[in-house]
């Protein structure tokens, strides 16, 4: 095994567990779960992984530039996770109703982050460390609680919720960063943290 390929996945399972460890799930699934990993090296990969019903789960890693890594589950416990490192990388998720999670975090410059939570005890984290990447979030219902990190320069975050018990806890480190949060309605409790504007 390469020392790239042993950075690399040190790294992702130390992002994987600070993720964990800021906003850890009830992660036991039933015996019916439907799983699906995907690992892919390199450049210009398209990971897709689509479920519906039952427990769900779901990780998606891709190491490299101009991926596109993509996530849809409908339904049940689903979870979720993509971690991306390299240049140029595009992450989606897109997760419809019962307890959700998702988790995507990306190393390096250029890259973006897509996320769509609709219904159910959503909960997500967002994390992003380079420069000039992209965060947005848009959850539409339930007891939400969002946490978005970036860190690094030039970057822009955008988090809109639409209702139910909210929780938004939003940190950037670096310069030239941009924020937009857009908050409708029910329980809020929103906190922001942005060093070096």
């Amino acid at each position: 095994m390469s020392h790239t390929k042993i950075k690399s996945t040190i790294v992702i399972v130390l992002l994987l567990g600070l993720s964990i460890f800021g906003l850890s799930p009830e992660l036991a699934l039933a015996d019916d779960t439907l799983e699906a990993y995907i690992y892919q090296e390199d450049a210009d990969n398209d990971g897709l992984i689509r479920q519906e019903a039952q427990d769900s789960l779901a990780y998606l890693f891709q190491v490299g530039s101009n991926n596109t890594g993509y996530i849809y589950q409908e339904g049940q416990d689903n979870i979720s996770w993509q971690i991306q490192t390299g240049q140029s990388n595009v992450a989606y998720a897109e997760i419809l109703g019962n307890s959700n999670l998702t988790i995507q975090t990306q190393i390096g410059d250029s890259n973006d982050l897509y996320l769509w939570q609709s219904g159910n005890y959503n909960r997500l984290i967002q994390s992003q460390i380079g420069s000039e990447n992209l965060a947005h979030a848009r959850i539409t219902g339930s007891r939400n609680a969002v946490s978005q990190s970036q860190v690094g320069t030039k970057h822009s975050s955008r988090i809109t919720i639409t209702g139910d018990n909210n929780t938004v806890d939003h940190v950037q480190i670096g310069f030239g960063t941009e924020l937009i949060l857009d908050h409708a309605g029910d329980n809020a409790v929103i906190s922001t943290f942005r060093f070096g504007l």
